[in-house]
């Protein structure tokens, strides 16, 4: 994988006419970071000839670099990737292996945990980083802060996971900074959308000028999973997308006062169109690595973990030699190869390679087309129109988007294919943090 330029890329942001910087603050490096979930790296291109105009990101990308995509984490869902660019290592080292975690097909739950916590991440992060440097923090919908009191204004991407529990918003103000969202006139109760997001990114901007900011905009994923990677809602979703990074861009220049600021806007990963639906958990049941009935399974020696475009499948019991070659019984022939629900059964060495998830010992990769359900028991195939990620991410259409602005980045000039790793690295040299990040692919 080549590397991205050894410079770092800076945000020329117009100080307001008259403004005299602080000397605490001038000159000192920002960073911006913001990600857009579900943004594909040819999404520009496709916008443009559809004729949907995105000002601020068409100015942005004449006055920087875009990549030409970026390969992300296996599998590409958000929780996963989003760790990954802000550790600079993949989803084997960092801990986050999904969205939702891990467990026991016989383990009775009320719900299905997911990744919200920081304690989660078994590596530093650039938030780690940063706030060991004296520098300040803050965070809107970042994966995996929930409590990271290392984020000084915090508003994590988190939930109440009980059932019948908290609205997120009420919830919220107990999982990140105590206080923040009220001072924010947030409000009590409800779901947030962009455009709360983007107004608290703003706002945090402007009130308290952090040296490192996160941002995680949401929408336009939600747009792809229910109509597919192109319609006249993505088109919709990525016209605000654009008036919300304008937003922001926004409360950057009113808070120059001097400051060296590096903006980035990328994201996790692309889509794929699908218009039927496996479950890979029948196959185990049906070979019996599955024991189920009505009231839910009884027993199991492998299960399925589910992430829509590729399944990861787990042992319980890792020393088993033979149950490997057992699950891959289990998957007809028929089922695998062009045109067909699975584009590739992998084995453990391949899934390391990938630096996934190292409790599996086989995963599935889908065909476009085809989505991955959970479920031991039910029809083995049904019909479902909609668009997913969760794919091979070194596949064209599940690359993401990256885009640096800055005077040291030629003005309409393009970097190569990168690897999400990368990003966390950018930041770190932006910030005088340590080299170290960014410097492990999968």
């Amino acid at each position: 994988m080549r590397r991205l330029l050894a410079t770092t890329v800076l945000l020329a942001a117009c100080a307001p006419r008259g403004s005299v910087p602080t000397p605490q603050i001038a000159g000192r490096p920002r960073v911006v970071l913001i990600s857009v979930d579900g943004l594909w790296a040819g999404d520009l291109r496709r916008a443009d000839s559809a004729g949907v105009r995105l000002p601020v990101l068409d100015s942005l990308r004449r006055a920087g670099a875009l990549a030409a995509g970026v390969v992300g984490s296996f599998p590409s869902v958000t929780f996963p990737s989003h760790t990954t660019i802000v550790t600079g290592v993949p989803p084997a080292r960092h801990g986050v292996y999904a969205n939702g975690i891990f467990v026991a097909p016989n383990e009775r739950r009320d719900f299905s945990p997911a990744y919200l916590e920081h304690t989660e991440v078994r590596v530093p992060t650039l938030f780690d980083a940063a706030h060991a440097a004296g520098l300040t923090v803050g965070g809107v919908f970042w994966p995996v802060t929930a409590h990271d009191s290392t984020i000084d204004y915090n508003i994590p991407d988190a939930w109440d996971q009980r059932p019948g529990g908290r609205s997120q918003l009420a919830a919220l103000r107990t999982l990140g900074t105590p206080g923040l969202l009220d001072s924010l006139a947030a409000p009590a109760e409800g779901m947030p959308d962009d455009s709360l997001r983007s107004h608290w990114g703003a706002e945090i901007i402007r009130r308290w000028s952090p040296d490192l900011v996160a941002i995680h905009l949401i929408d336009l994923d939600h747009a792809k999973h229910e109509t597919g990677t192109w319609a006249d809602s993505v088109a919709a979703g990525l016209r605000n997308i654009d008036r919300r990074i304008g937003l922001i861009l926004a409360a950057v220049r009113a808070t120059d006062e001097g400051r060296r600021t590096t903006l980035i806007v990328t994201s996790d990963h692309g889509f794929l169109a699908y218009v039927q639906r496996l479950r890979p958990g029948v196959l185990l049941a049906n070979a019996g690595l599955v024991r189920a009935d009505t009231s839910g399974v009884l027993g199991w020696e492998a299960a399925v973990h589910v992430n829509g475009g590729s399944v990861m499948i787990l042992p319980r019991d890792s020393t088993d030699a033979t149950l490997a070659a057992r699950v891959r019984a289990a998957i007809p022939d028929s089922l695998v190869g062009p045109n067909r629900p699975i584009r590739a059964v992998w084995p453990r060495d391949t899934i390391r390679a990938l630096a996934a998830d190292p409790r599996a010992i086989m995963a599935l990769d889908m065909n476009e087309g085809f989505y991955a359900v959970t479920g031991y028991t039910g029809a083995l195939l049904s019909a479902r129109r909609g668009g997913g990620h969760g794919y091979d991410p070194r596949r064209p259409e599940l690359h993401a988007f990256c885009l640096i602005t800055g005077p040291e980045a030629r003005p309409g000039s393009t970097l190569p294919l990168l690897a999400q790793t990368e990003i966390a690295g950018y930041v770190a040299r932006a910030l005088g943090l340590s080299a170290s990040f960014g410097r492990t692919s999968p």
